[in-house]
Formats: C-alpha cells, sequence, structure tokens
C-alpha cells in the first residue's frame, strides 16, 4: 500500500463536495413500526397513530434517527451512495465505520418524503496499525419534500486503510 506524505488534489477536491447524487426517502407506516420494534422502543406513538395524534402528533410519529428508506428505482442509475469515485477508493481499499451521530432537528411522520445530500465534510490522513489510514468525515442533511424543513443529519466517520 502506498504511503501519501498529504492528501491528493483530487482527494482536497472533495472535501465539500456532495457524494453521488441526492436521494428520495420514504416514511411508511410499517418501516416506523419495524425500527422502532428493532432497537426496542415501546411507546404506542410509533405503533398506533391515534395514539400519536392522542399526544399532539399530526400521524405515526417515527423515532429517533429513523428517516425512512430511500425509494428504488430500477430505472435509474445504479446505487452509488457509497461511493464517491474519488481516488482513495482505489488507494485505501477496505472501509470500516468509525462512529455515526444521529442529529434530530424535527419530528418525522409517516407519510413524509424526504431528501437526502451527502457531502464530504473533511479528510485526514493517521498512523495506525495497519498502516496508513484515511479518516473521512460526512455529512447527510434530511430535507422534509413538503416543506424544505431540514428534519435531521447523520454525520458519518469513515475509516479506510
Amino acid at each position: 500500500m502506498p504511503e501519501l506524505e498529504d492528501l491528493t488534489p483530487e482527494m482536497k477536491a472533495a472535501i465539500g463536495a456532495e457524494v453521488g447524487p441526492p436521494a428520495v426517502w420514504e416514511v411508511t407506516t410499517q418501516g416506523i413500526r419495524t425500527f422502532a420494534r428493532a432497537v426496542g422502543y415501546t411507546n404506542p406513538v410509533y405503533y398506533d397513530a391515534a395514539a400519536a395524534r392522542a399526544k399532539g402528533h399530526r400521524d405515526l410519529l417515527a423515532p429517533p434517527g429513523f428517516y425512512g428508506m430511500p425509494i428504488y428505482d430500477p430505472a435509474g442509475p445504479a446505487n452509488e451512495s457509497n461511493s464517491s469515485g474519488a481516488d482513495w477508493e482505489n488507494v485505501f481499499p477496505r472501509r470500516l465505520n468509525g462512529g455515526t451521530e444521529v442529529i434530530p432537528e424535527q419530528d418525522v411522520y409517516a407519510g413524509d418524503i424526504l431528501e437526502a445530500r451527502t457531502r464530504v465534510t473533511s479528510l485526514a490522513l493517521r498512523a495506525s496499525r495497519m498502516g496508513q489510514m484515511l479518516v473521512r468525515e460526512a455529512e447527510t442533511v434530511y430535507t422534509r419534500t413538503s416543506d424544505g424543513a431540514i428534519v435531521g443529519r447523520i454525520v458519518n466517520t469513515g475509516l479506510r486503510y
């Protein structure tokens, strides 16, 4: 594996750039209930729309950090959400998740359609036991399409070596 003294010009140019096209995510009642059950939430506002409305919500409430599922279009381009096309993909072919921070900003409900845009926020080279490692931080912003409100953000740290 080659050692880099500094980020390549292509890597530097990727900082601040969006990764792939925006993705459209759909929040469904089934998705909300499945996620809530999987993570152990028992609050009825995640399972029963009437209970959610009784608590002042407009519909079934999505648990914190659940932004639905990306809408798949078989006629569209291949999903490249994990690919940036940057040269680090070849220089550092192995990947690990270095951490994920979920930042909820507004309630999300069944029926919401969200647009997700991801951009690289930082890149840094670090020494590791496996040799040189690239630390890549990216932020995904989820915007509700009906009103343009930012409903949440996910900050992800990716480790490549």
